[in-house]
């Protein structure tokens, strides 16, 4: 009858070991799984920002590209216009290449 005990707290012990095993790995995949879509959804954000940073700095870059771009073109403008060059150009001539003769059909 002893040996019945034994046999049946071994097969409880297996029984108990297999649970807390099964617990344990279970915990261990869901701890996992959490550490994964927490990491994953911080990668995410911080592509969102670089790629919101990116498109702000083209659009800065194009900015400061049609700014620089007035900028010369009033101050090349005004020094046209400070020494006088405007007054001096001829006037121009108009050229027609194709008349309205060019273009009869005959």
């Amino acid at each position: 009858m002893n040996h019945f005990k034994n046999k049946e707290s071994l097969q409880t012990e297996t029984h108990k070991t297999v649970k807390a095993l099964v617990i344990t790995l279970s915990l261990m995949i869901l701890g996992l799984g959490v550490l994964f879509i927490a990491a994953t959804n911080e990668s995410s954000q911080k592509g969102y920002v670089l790629q919101q940073q990116k498109l702000k700095n083209e659009f800065l870059k194009s900015k400061n590209s049609n700014l620089t771009t007035k900028i010369t073109q009033a101050q090349a403008f005004s020094e046209i216009e400070d020494n006088g060059s405007v007054n001096t150009m001829e006037e121009m001539e108009v050229k027609d290449y194709v008349t309205i003769e060019d273009n009869r059909v005959n």
